[in-house]
Order: structure tokens, then C-alpha cells, then sequence
């Protein structure tokens, strides 16, 4: 793997200048509150070390990234939401991952000129492109940060496996009650869950699109879970009012 590293080549440049979202100001890796979280507090190790990071602001619902252009380099989002979507000929969508704070839209990002998928803004988004040369090097040097990296492609193969179980055999309800736990165990990882109410800033259409269900049949998911007093998702947000059931919906109990 670190053979495969030292072979890659600087990629070229974006090809589309990405839109300013104007409420996000732009900002440095030097003044991140992400920089000692995930992979950038490895990579910079507890302390700011400059790198030539480039960094862009898009407004929500625009494209960060279209599938089959060139990438600028290891992409993190550093403020906002963000999701990873395959197009469809039919102009269907299937989003394959949902993106947050300080996460690499893609582990195999250090290893890829570009990608089959396209990454869409699903709030206002800050992001970083971080030079592959770079993060290469300080890779090289520091197999502890190496180490993380598989760690991120190993995680990154247990979600896609557990999408694949979730839209091969599981009923509609167990679909969006699993992507609502998976979120909020996430926001609990990060100590940012607040009497059990997390940010989830997702449209319907972009739960369906994740689901592989119909905005209809979405939509009566989701008045299911709040009727029965489960969850309320709405306004930008998941109220969590009987976590032990909706565990037991996504099939985690």
C-alpha cells in the first residue's frame, strides 16, 4: 500500500470553480475547531503544521464534485452536510453515504484521480482539499496516521455492507430508522447530542434517495414515527423520544 502511495501523481486541477454559499465566511486549517478531530487531528497531530490546503465554500444543494471530473486532492468537509449520490440514466439517485463535519467524503480519496460519484451540498458547506503529495509524505512518516487511514476504508466497508443488507432485506421502516440511529450514534461519538435532539438537516427526497424508497412512502415513515410517539423529523432536526424502539425498528435490539 505505501509502494502504491509513492506511484501516484499530483492530479490536475478542478475543473468547475465551485459557488460561495455567502453566509459561510472562508476559513484555514489553523483556525478549524475540526483540526484535532478524525483524520485532521491526526494528520496534523494535535498542532497546526501549514499544508497547502484549498479552500471553497458551496451553497446548499449545489455539487461540490460531478462524477468522472478530476479531484483537487483528499477531500474534508469541514462545516455542514454533505452527501455522496450516484446519478442514474433514468435521473433516479442513490445516495451512497451521508457526509459530516470533519469526515473525508472518501477514504479512497488518497488513492483516486476521480470517482464514480458525484457529492452534493446538503446544507451550506465548507470543505478543504488537502494536496495529495502532502498528506502522502506525512503518511509515510507517521504509521500511526497510516494506521487511521485503514481503519476509515475498514469502517467504510461495514456501513457499505450493512446498506446493502439494509436495502436488499429490510421493510421501509427499518431503512429510515437505521439511517436516523446511524446518525445519532455518530453525533453521540462526537458528545454533540443534547437531550436526545441532534442536527439532521436532510429533505425528504434525500431520505428516500438514501432508502431506496419513494418521497410517499417516506413521508408516511416518517408521521409513523412521530404519531407513535418514536421520533420527530423535522425543522433540521431528530427529537429521539423512545430510543429503545427505534433501535428495535432498525433491527439493532
Amino acid at each position: 500500500m505505501v509502494m502504491l502511495l509513492n506511484t501516484l501523481e499530483p492530479l490536475s486541477a478542478y475543473v468547475d470553480t465551485p459557488s460561495i454559499a455567502p453566509g459561510l465566511p472562508r476559513s484555514r486549517c489553523d483556525t478549524c475547531q475540526l483540526r484535532t478531530a478524525n483524520f485532521c487531528g491526526a494528520l496534523f497531530d494535535g498542532e497546526f503544521v501549514a499544508m497547502r490546503a484549498k479552500h471553497h465554500t458551496t451553497a446548499a444543494r449545489r455539487n461540490i464534485y460531478r462524477a468522472g471530473e478530476p479531484s483537487e486532492g483528499v477531500l474534508v468537509v469541514c462545516e455542514g452536510w454533505a452527501v455522496r449520490f450516484v446519478q442514474l440514466p433514468n435521473g433516479k439517485r442513490q445516495v451512497l453515504s451521508v457526509v459530516l463535519p470533519g469526515d473525508l467524503v472518501s477514504s479512497t480519496g488518497l488513492l483516486e484521480r476521480q470517482f464514480s460519484f458525484s457529492i452534493q451540498a446538503v446544507t451550506d458547506v465548507r470543505y478543504c482539499f488537502l494536496p495529495f503529495a502532502e498528506v502522502r509524505a506525512r503518511m509515510q512518516d507517521n504509521p500511526a496516521l497510516f494506521d487511521i487511514w485503514l481503519r476509515l476504508m475498514a469502517s467504510e466497508q461495514r456501513d457499505a455492507d450493512k446498506r446493502l443488507v439494509d436495502l436488499g432485506q429490510r421493510a421501509a421502516q427499518e431503512r429510515i430508522a437505521a439511517l436516523i440511529v446511524h446518525i445519532m450514534a455518530r453525533y453521540e461519538e462526537r458528545g454533540e447530542m443534547q437531550d436526545d435532539e441532534f442536527p439532521f438537516p436532510m429533505s425528504q427526497q434525500q431520505i428516500a434517495d438514501f432508502t431506496g424508497l419513494t418521497p410517499v412512502h417516506t413521508c408516511r415513515v416518517l408521521s409513523f414515527l412521530r404519531k407513535n410517539g418514536i421520533c420527530d423529523v423535522g425543522h433540521g432536526t431528530v427529537k429521539v423520544m423512545e430510543r429503545g424502539e427505534l433501535q428495535r425498528i432498525a433491527a439493532l435490539k
